[in-house]
C-alpha cells in the first residue's frame, strides 16, 4: 500500500484526494493547506486523514512513500526539492515549474535520486486523447500535416499566472504526446484586454523539423467554454470537441471528394466537394484522472517512468517561457 500525503486542498486538491484515497493500491494519510477553512472541509469529507497547515509534516513524515503537490505554481520547485530530497516520489500539477531552469532541476534530481516525477497532465489520460494518439500511430490519419487548438474559459478568480501558464499546458502536453517531437520554433502574440495585465488572450504557433505545424488559441475571454482540437493529415482529419458527449466527442472525416481538382475547361460535369466517410472514434468511459493516478501508482511500482514524467514536463515549461519571451518581444 502507497502512502500519500497531499500539498493543497484547493479547488483541484478534492479531486486527487478521491482519486487516490480510491485506488486499491494508495492510501491518503494526511493533507496540508494553509488555509483552515479547507482542511475543516476534508475533515468533514474524510474523517480518518490527518490534517495539518504545515506542508513540512508531510515531508518530514517517514510513513510516506509519495507527495501529491496541488499548489501555486510559484511554489512547485521549493516543495518539489524538498520532497525529492526526503526520499518521496512526487505528483506535481501542471505546470512543473514557473521556469525552464526550475523544471529541469526538479527532472534532474528526480533521476538522481532513482525517484518517480509525474506531472499533471490530465489530458493525455483521457480516452479521447488516447483513441486520438491510437488512431494516428496505426497510420488512419496517414502523414499528420497540423494541429489546431481553441482553448476558451473564464480565468481565475484569483491568479499568480497568465492564460499562457493557465491553460497552455493542457493542449501543449497533449500536442506533444501526439507528435512525439518537439517544436524547432516558437511565435506568440498576446494580449491583456480584461485583466490589467496580464496577458488574457494569446495564439501561439510552433513548427517542427518533420514539417508540421501547430496553433494554439488560449483565452479567457468568453464564459462560453471552448475546448476543440483539430488534426489535419493526409487522409482527412480529426475533430476532437470535449464539451460534446462522449459517444460522439472524437470523429474522423476522410478527406472527401472534390471534382473540382484538376477539372478542364472542357468538361462535362457537375463540380462539387463534400465529405466522404465519417468515423467516430468509440471512447472508454473512465474518468481521466483516475487513469493519470493509476499511471503514477504503477510507475512507483515497476519504478518505470509514466508517459506525463519530468521529461515531458520540462518542454512543457521550455514552450511556456519561450511563448511568454515571444510576448514580451513583441509588445
Amino acid at each position: 500500500m502507497i502512502k500519500i500525503g497531499i500539498i493543497g486542498a484547493g479547488y483541484w486538491g478534492p479531486n486527487l484526494i478521491r482519486n487516490f484515497n480510491s485506488h486499491p493500491e494508495c492510501e491518503v494519510c494526511i493533507v496540508s493547506d494553509l488555509s483552515e477553512g479547507r482542511l475543516q472541509f476534508i475533515k468533514k469529507n474524510y474523517p480518518d486523514i490527518i490534517t495539518t497547515v504545515s506542508s513540512q509534516d508531510i515531508i518530514n513524515s517517514d510513513d510516506i512513500d509519495a507527495v501529491v503537490i496541488a499548489t501555486p505554481v510559484n511554489t512547485h520547485k521549493d516543495l518539489g526539492i524538498k520532497c525529492l530530497n526526503s526520499g518521496k516520489h512526487v505528483f506535481i500539477e501542471k505546470p512543473l515549474a514557473d521556469s525552464y531552469l526550475d523544471a529541469v532541476e526538479l527532472r534532474d534530481l528526480s533521476l538522481h535520486k532513482g525517484l518517480i516525477l509525474a506531472v499533471g497532465h490530465i489530458f493525455q489520460f483521457s480516452s479521447a486523447v488516447k483513441a486520438i494518439k491510437k488512431f494516428i500511430d496505426s497510420g488512419n490519419l496517414g502523414e499528420v500535416y497540423h494541429f489546431s487548438a481553441t482553448r476558451i474559459n473564464l480565468g481565475p478568480p484569483k491568479t499568480t499566472v497568465d492564460v499562457i501558464w493557465d491553460l497552455g499546458p493542457h493542449d501543449l502536453s497533449i500536442l506533444l504526446y501526439l507528435f512525439n517531437e518537439l517544436p524547432k520554433n516558437v511565435i506568440s502574440k498576446g494580449n491583456s484586454y480584461w485583466w490589467n495585465g496580464i496577458i488574457d488572450n494569446a495564439h501561439i504557433l510552433l513548427n517542427f523539423e518533420s514539417g508540421k505545424s501547430a496553433s494554439i488559441f488560449l483565452s479567457w475571454l468568453s464564459s462560453n467554454k471552448t475546448r476543440e482540437i483539430l488534426i489535419f493529415g493526409e487522409k482527412g482529419n480529426i475533430v476532437y470537441d470535449e464539451t460534446k458527449p462522449i459517444e460522439n466527442r472524437v470523429t474522423f472525416y476522410d478527406k472527401g471528394v472534390d471534382s473540382r481538382i484538376n477539372a478542364k475547361d472542357n468538361d462535362v460535369v457537375n463540380l462539387h466537394y463534400g465529405k466522404g466517410e465519417v468515423i467516430t472514434l468509440k471512447l472508454e468511459e473512465i474518468e481521466p484522472l483516475f487513469s493519470e493516478v493509476d499511471a503514477f501508482v504503477k510507475a512507483i511500482l515497476s519504478n518505470c517512468q509514466p508517459i506525463n514524467d519530468g521529461n515531458i514536463g520540462c518542454e512543457v515549461v521550455r514552450i511556456l517561457e519561450t511563448s511568454s519571451s515571444s510576448i514580451k518581444s513583441v509588445n
